[in-house]
This record gives C-alpha cells, structure tokens and sequence, in this order.
C-alpha cells in the first residue's frame, strides 16, 4: 500500500533517496499526485496541477515519468448494441456448424437405407 505524505518538507527528503518520481494529473479535480518510489515504500503526495512543476523541480528525482504524456488513451468498450451484434454472429455461425451436422446425419441415414435396401435385394 503507498503511503501518503502530507507535507512537502518530507516530500523532499524521501525524493532524494526515490528511484523515480511519477506525475498523474487528473483533469475532473483539478489535482495531481507526485508518486515517489524507493526500494521499499511508493510515497504519495496529492498537490493542485498548477504547481505541479515547481514542485518537481524542487525535488531532485533521479528519473521523473509523466503518466499522462506516456500513455495513449485506452479505446473506449463497444456499445450495448455492438455487442449484441456480434453475439448474434457468434450464434449464427453456431447454428451454421449445427446444420452442417444435421446434413452428415441425414446422409448418413440415406446411406444406412441404401445399404439396407441393398442387402434386401441380394437376399
């Protein structure tokens, strides 16, 4: 679990022994949180995104990630009716590998009477 720092005096002493600092700002708030991590603890601290990188250049990080530079947006999940759409291809196709088994059943059955009706021939 990360532990959350309240003041930016520990902030700065904890940024000096971290193997790298991470920013994630979060446009709904108007916050941000600088995470730090050292060998055995990630450190929290949340701070409003205007001054954020005065911050940053306060703390003498060794490695700083942005994480909403670095990552793409995540494609959103498909609609409600997209989703049944492809449910119903999924059926189809299940229906279709049903009727190809009805069709192998029903020859096998016309041969059985072929082969009946030509043993009854030969008696």
């Amino acid at each position: 679990m990360p532990i959350e720092v309240k003041s930016l005096e520990e902030l700065e002493k904890i940024a000096q022994k971290g193997i790298e600092c991470r920013v994630k700002r979060n446009n709904k708030d108007g916050m941000a949180k600088i995470k730090v991590r050292t060998n055995k603890y990630l450190y929290t601290f949340k701070v409003e995104k205007d001054k954020v990188d005065e911050i940053l250049t306060k703390l003498n990080c060794k490695n700083v990630v942005d994480l909403d530079k670095q990552k793409p947006k995540q494609q959103k999940p498909k609609k409600k009716e997209e989703k049944k759409e492809v449910k119903e291809e999924a059926k189809e196709e299940v229906k279709g590998g049903e009727e190809k088994k009805e069709t192998k059943e029903e020859e096998k059955t016309q041969t059985n009477i072929a082969s009946e009706e030509k043993k009854e021939e030969n008696q």
